[in-house]
């Protein structure tokens, strides 16, 4: 999609933790995944650097932050500068990695697969993880169809290619190549009865009239479509060759 008018009010508010459950999700999910000192990982869509800055400290794991927008990369590299423990920040592509085959350990999407082309995206994920190794993606997820101007009006704001429910998830990650696939909604991780705890922002420019009308629509489909429009959390692993 060429529409990036919500991906730039993201970067206009440095939002931090901007993906469905936030921090607490991001924290709950990692503390239950068999992330291992040294292992390599790559934050595709790291955004302002916030998840790669825990997975850098919480871990132990060689981490990679990689995203497509100036703004993001700037605020991730200053983030990583200023970190305890650093991390490597890629100015690049989902749909194109830039890096060789059977890179990483670990690819962790949040709330970004569905902004790119998702096919072209999750073959991407395959192709850069170990045998062995897993993608966790937290994405956008419908729980049931929605009408055609439904669907345009929704599209058009996030600059979203295509609406997907799980099973529409899982083929696309079952057709990149991944097998043991599962899908979790945010009620089965332990952060479940934690008081939620809303992204933190930093204003890096004067707020525009755009911008404020993304929020304002944003805010209004969150409120209009808040039973059909949810989310998942989906991990996959690239089968070990024998």
């Amino acid at each position: 999609m060429n529409n990036h008018r919500y991906i730039d009010f993201l970067a206009k508010l440095a939002i931090d933790s901007a993906h469905p459950g936030g921090r607490q999700l991001t924290e709950a999910i990692i503390s239950e995944a068999s992330i291992k000192a040294g292992d390599r990982i790559l934050d595709a869509g790291c955004g302002t650097g916030a998840t790669s800055a825990f997975l850098a400290e919480k871990t132990g794991a060689g981490v990679t932050g990689l995203d497509i927008h100036p703004k993001m990369v700037e605020l991730a590299q200053k983030r990583s500068a200023a970190a305890s423990t650093p991390f490597q920040v890629v100015a690049g592509s989902a749909e194109q990695l830039p890096f060789g085959d059977e890179t990483f350990d670990w690819v962790l999407s949040e709330s970004v697969t569905a902004f790119t082309r998702m096919a072209q995206s999750a073959r991407e994920y395959f192709r850069v993880l170990r045998p062995g190794g897993k993608l966790i993606a937290i994405e956008m997820t419908i729980e049931e169809r929605l009408s055609l101007p439904e669907r345009k009006m929704i599209q058009s704001l996030y600059g979203v290619a295509g609406l997907l429910t799980e099973d529409d998830w899982k083929k696309i990650w079952e057709k990149a190549g991944f097998s043991d696939i599962k899908a979790w909604k945010d009620s089965d991780f332990s952060q479940k009865a934690a008081a939620v705890e809303l992204p933190s922002y930093r204003l890096t420019e004067e707020i525009d009239e755009e911008a404020l009308d993304v929020w304002l629509s944003h805010l209004q489909i969150m409120l209009t479509y808040k039973d059909i429009l949810s989310y998942r959390i989906y991990q996959a692993e690239k089968q070990e060759t024998l």
